[in-house]
């Protein structure tokens, strides 16, 4: 299977795209359930946790080059040990794309088609996902190095439209629940992170081994500063605990902007920057779980494994019976999904480098 080839750049956008995208939905709700004022401090805390799982990760690329976990898997325990890895890889991205595919519908519900039913929304997402995957990863991440940053920047725009609402009192006690909260909940919530598996799928599309080094690092500090950023403005803007109540807090405060009078709907702007991050995000995670199920199964054609996923995403996605069925289902499959998506990069290399050692020393 050729693998097409992407720049630094892209592979960073590309994972900033993944790791963000949560941001912008329900995660700023959750976190402030565990820790309260101090969310921004955890933040902190689960990012540096994550870290030092990439850091640990990228010290075993010396032993094991440009392969990625699927590669290494079979050298490891063959075909059945492969499989086995590409379906846990598989796992974690469709739990963690189910999730937010169900969350954006609900946004385009709430804010735009409030008659629609949901399933109506749900195939029109799934059709416009079908259009997007077909474009490959080079195009895909091209479009994505170009549109990311606006999104970027029109979250600046948000922060900074917002300081005349901010109170500072909000952030008050600045520990929050306190300081075993936040230990605690940090642990839990690194699963907002759990898409960094992606950098170790996206190995054999780049030219070089430094590359994945170098974007995956700078993917995380711009998740981070996103999350930081968003979390510190709806804290700043809501006090505790309505900071724990309202379901999607980057469009509540998307409604609190008023520019002049006749700039009073900016929430309809914020639909539209963030369809677009969203529709190449889903873009982005259908060809990562065609891709893990193609190396899986040494598939030649891609084809018909994008639309059997796009369908089953789409089904399981509908499930829920409303967006708060969707956010416990979501905190179990991330209960579930996230230590094995930290676990995966680290066990799988040691043991690739075990045997070949081992091999070494036979020979």
């Amino acid at each position: 299977m050729k693998n097409e080839k992407i720049s630094e750049r892209e592979q960073t956008l590309v994972l900033a795209n993944l790791l963000s995208v949560k941001a912008i939905f329900a995660f700023p709700r959750t976190i402030f359930e565990t820790s309260a004022n101090a969310a921004w401090i955890e933040i902190i805390y689960v990012s540096l946790l994550v870290w030092a799982a990439l850091e640990i990760s990228i010290l075993t690329y010396r032993k094991t080059g440009k392969k990625s976990v699927l590669e290494m898997a079979e050298s490891v325990g063959n075909k059945p040990f492969k499989i086995a890895v590409g379906f846990s890889v598989a796992l974690i991205f469709c739990a963690n794309f189910i999730t937010e595919m169900r969350m954006f519908a609900e946004s385009v519900k709430i804010i735009l088609l409030p008659r629609t039913e949901m399933e109506y929304i749900m195939i029109l997402l799934a059709a416009a996902i079908c259009v997007g995957q077909k474009s490959g990863l080079r195009a895909t991440a091209t479009i994505n190095a170009i549109f990311f940053p606006i999104c970027l920047i029109f979250l600046g725009f948000i922060v900074i439209f917002l300081g005349k609402t901010y109170n500072v009192n909000n952030i008050f006690p600045i520990l929050g629940k306190g300081a075993s909260s936040i230990l605690k909940g940090g642990i839990k919530n690194m699963s907002c992170f759990s898409d960094i598996l992606a950098l170790n799928i996206l190995i054999p599309h780049t030219e070089d081994i430094g590359v994945p080094k170098k974007s995956g690092r700078k993917a995380l500090l711009i998740a981070t500063v996103t999350m930081l950023f968003i979390c510190l403005s709806y804290e700043l803007c809501y006090p505790y605990p309505w900071t724990k109540e309202y379901l999607l807090p980057v469009y509540q405060l998307s409604t609190r902007i008023r520019a002049g009078e006749y700039f009073q709907r900016f929430e309809a702007f914020f639909e539209f920057v963030w369809e677009i991050s969203q529709l190449l995000y889903s873009a982005i995670y259908i060809f990562l779980i065609s891709e893990v199920l193609a190396r899986t199964f040494d598939l030649r054609d891609k084809t018909a494994i994008c639309y059997g996923v796009i369908a089953l995403v789409t089904l399981f996605a509908l499930q829920p019976s409303s967006i708060v069925a969707a956010l416990g289902a979501s905190r179990l499959a991330n209960a579930i999904a996230a230590p094995i998506a930290y676990l995966l990069p680290i066990a799988v290399p040691l043991l690739y480098a075990a045997k070949r050692k081992k091999k070494d020393e036979i020979h």
